[in-house]
């Protein structure tokens, strides 16, 4: 019934959320379309498109890019545009279209919208107290010695929360924020005798954190200079249902366009050196919350591009950093380089003192992290003798390689690649035989601790992986298994190997998935099991050739049919002729061999067994 409050994570709220969505209407909201023929056509805004490439299909309600090759339905769009997951998809479409989405508990549903109340109310709080109180007069001043001009502060919404124990607690209530909405937003704290809370933030400039679509989840806060000498610098909101700071980076929401045209992301340390950086012109820069770089932040980060730039002091602290991001990330499909500041030096100094050209010489020399190590274990050992520099930076580049889980996400091929190159490098810099380096790396692989060994299905390969052509037959199989008006009976009559290709079969086996579970096969149920990506486009342009082939269906059937009884005949063909090629067979075995193998050579070229007489 309209306005039913349905299961976020059901299929009826993917269908409901989907059927309420005009894909027209939504592509349309990002880009201008005009109708060319049946499809509406625009340009495509993940490739320079000097003509429209990028077809919407009203009927299908599809889109594909014809020249990225890329394509889906209204969440496979909404995914790709936004850079985020399906359920981040789900939930936005929803609200667009008006439809609420339940996680099981409308109590608990109530409090999370209250939640996001309270944040971006108490944000705004923050932002006016430091532009008009009295008693922010100590914050503006510090951020303007620290070079911060009104525009960037506005900007970024940087606010302060003054030094009393209850300034934001006492605004709540009659402004509609009761004391657990706020609690829950990690903005106030009970008092020890739970005799109440009191504020959390107090007497710090305030920096609001906003999720990708620009939502404010948490707060960070920095002790202005003159403070309590046991007061922490910088504090951060607890880990909230919205806020997880190592899945988080300050500045992503205003930085995601700059990142996907620069082709990389710039990662600092703290929230004035990402201001400060983008004061001087650098847009692609976003700040870590207090932690290092972890596998979160660059599954995020690799939604916009696929280098990682990681400003890091020089100092020894530095270094120990960079050598955590180095083990932590090796096993990451992404391009990490780090970027090494003067001793004594931050970003945020750098860039206020020298503008955009200073941080940008320091970015620009950014090396590989393998060389980062290579050269910080050297220059520390730089009184060894040389062979014992040389063997411990070998083992400090070869030790974190060992420790690289099968179950990373680097697929088989691209850790043999990643290995090769590191042994390459470690080669080439010392003068080292190669098969010496990998024999010294399955040693270290017996000794270091890696999880048990994970095979991937084939079928989720091939949906991580660039996809080959498809052969002539498997197209024909899946077209007819988008168009069959029994798809779910058609995909009973199939098996894995009636078709070549591991893609085609990684169709299959998602169709088996979803007619299991629905009792039907289509398009959309297709994109719904398999993971956004080549095969989404694959998918969308099988959906629409097969719409526009003349022959009926039924008739597609029967040709179809025919030739599966002749590919049939002709693999049991080929297995008698390798049985008679390599068994020691007695007459009779032998000549009856011969007899099935003329009888499928007769019906592999479709013709009928001869009549006696």
């Amino acid at each position: 019934m309209p306005g039913a409050v349905i299961n976020a994570g059901g299929d009826d709220a993917k269908e409901r959320v989907r059927e309420a969505t005009d894909i027209v209407d939504l592509v349309g909201s990002y880009m201008v379309l005009r109708r060319a023929g049946k499809a509406m056509v625009g340009r495509c805004p993940w490739h320079d498109d000097s003509r429209p490439s990028l077809s919407v299909n009203p009927e299908r309600q599809s889109f594909r890019c014809w020249v990225c090759d890329i394509g889906g339905d209204v969440f496979s769009f909404l995914m790709r545009m936004e850079r985020i997951e399906f359920r981040e998809a789900l939930e936005l479409l929803a609200q667009r279209a008006g439809i609420p989405l339940s996680r099981g508990s409308g109590q608990r549903d109530d409090l999370r919208a209250a939640v996001r109340a309270a944040l971006e109310w108490s944000a705004g709080r923050f932002t006016a107290c430091l532009r008009d109180a009295p008693e922010a007069e100590g914050a503006r001043r510090y951020l303007t010695e620290r070079g911060l001009t009104p525009a960037t502060i506005e900007r970024f919404g940087v606010g302060y929360a003054p030094a009393g124990w209850d300034w934001l607690l006492r605004q709540g209530p009659a402004a509609g924020h009761q004391a657990d909405a706020l609690e829950q937003a990690g903005l106030i704290v009970p008092r020890q005798d739970r005799s109440g809370h009191y504020d959390r933030f107090r007497d710090r400039v305030m920096f609001p954190i906003r999720d990708p679509q620009g939502r404010c989840i948490a707060f960070g806060g920095r002790a202005l200079p003159g403070g309590p000498p046991d007061a922490a610098k910088y504090i951060n909101s607890p880990e909230t249902p919205l806020f997880s700071k190592s899945g988080t980076l300050y500045g992503l929401d205003t930085a995601r366009e700059a990142i996907t045209r620069s082709g990389r992301t710039v990662v600092v340390e703290g929230y004035m050196d990402c201001l400060a950086a983008r004061q001087a012109g650098h847009g692609d820069v976003v700040a870590v919350l207090g932690t290092a770089v972890g596998e979160r932040h660059a599954r995020l980060l690799r939604r916009y591009a696929e280098r990682i730039v990681l400003v890091l002091d020089g100092d020894a602290a530095g270094r120990r950093r960079a050598d955590e991001v180095l083990d932590r990330l090796l096993a990451e499909p992404i391009d990490l380089r780090i970027a090494r500041l003067p001793t004594g030096t931050d970003p945020c100094d750098l860039a206020m003192a020298g503008g955009h050209a200073s941080l940008a010489a320091v970015i620009d020399a950014a090396i590989d992290p393998i060389d980062y190590r290579m050269d910080s274990t050297l220059e520390r050992l730089g009184d060894r003798p040389a062979d014992q520099a040389i063997l411990a930076a070998v083992e400090a580049v070869l030790t974190p390689l060992a420790r690289v889980s099968p179950r990373a996400p680097l697929s088989p091929a691209q850790r043999r690649i990643r290995e090769d190159q590191v042994i390459g490098r470690l080669s080439r810099r010392f003068g080292l035989e190669t098969a010496g380096l990998r024999r010294r790396l399955e040693e270290l692989r017996l000794v270091s601790p890696r999880e048990a060994f994970f095979d991937a299905p084939e079928e989720e390969l091939a949906v991580a992986a660039p996809l080959d052509p498809l052969p002539a037959w498997d197209r024909e199989v899946l077209e007819l298994l988008l168009s069959h008006p029994d798809a779910a009976g058609f995909v009973a009559q199939l098996a894995p190997d009636d078709l070549d290709s591991p893609t085609a079969r990684a169709v299959l086996a998602a169709a088996a998935r979803s007619a299991a579970a629905t009792g039907h096969v289509s398009l959309h149920g297709l994109l719904d099991e398999l993971a956004a990506g080549p095969l989404h486009s694959l998918l969308v342009a099988l959906d629409e050739d097969a719409a526009d082939r003349p022959l009926p269906v039924t008739e597609r059937l029967v040709h179809w049919e025919e030739s599966r009884r002749r590919r049939t005949a002709h693999r049991l063909a080929q297995a008698s002729v390798t049985a008679l090629k390599s068994s020691t067979l007695d007459p009779g075995a032998e000549a009856d061999l011969l007899e099935r193998l003329v009888a499928h050579r007769r019906a592999v070229q479709g013709m009928t067994e001869p009549k006696e007489g």
